[in-house]
């Protein structure tokens, strides 16, 4: 198609070097567009190259647009992890000593003790 295309202009009076630089002024006027086409806002980047690009504003602009970073959008799933807890978890034997020290210290009733590390080993 390009082909015949290229044919029927060169039989028309058109030089090779005319047909060869009007590709080229083509591809360098949607250089905005193949820049942006992967990002979010193609479709956007295209208009504004399509009808305002000749204007060479709009150009710069499409040009700038499709080769500025794309921003955050959206607050994703996975920005809202919970966060390991800092505290460190005692271990059952950590905490049965830590009762065992009060118990010692007279700040816990034998009976208390044994309340607390059955408990603990009930896993409630």
């Amino acid at each position: 198609m390009v082909a015949s295309l290229l044919l029927d202009a060169y039989s028309t009076g058109y030089s090779l070097g005319q047909i060869l630089g009007a590709i080229l002024i083509l591809g360098l006027y949607f250089l905005p567009s193949y820049i942006g086409r992967k990002k979010r806002q193609f479709t956007g980047i295209v208009l504004l190259n399509l009808l305002l690009g000749w204007t060479g504003l709009g150009w710069i602009a499409a040009l700038i647009w499709a080769a500025s970073p794309d921003k955050q959008g959206a607050v994703t799933a996975s920005m809202f992890q919970p966060v390991p807890s800092m505290v460190p978890v005692n271990s059952v034997a950590d905490e049965i000593n830590k009762l065992r020290s009060l118990r010692d210290a007279g700040e816990l009733t034998n009976e208390e003790f044994l309340q607390q590390k059955s408990r603990l080993l009930r896993g409630a």
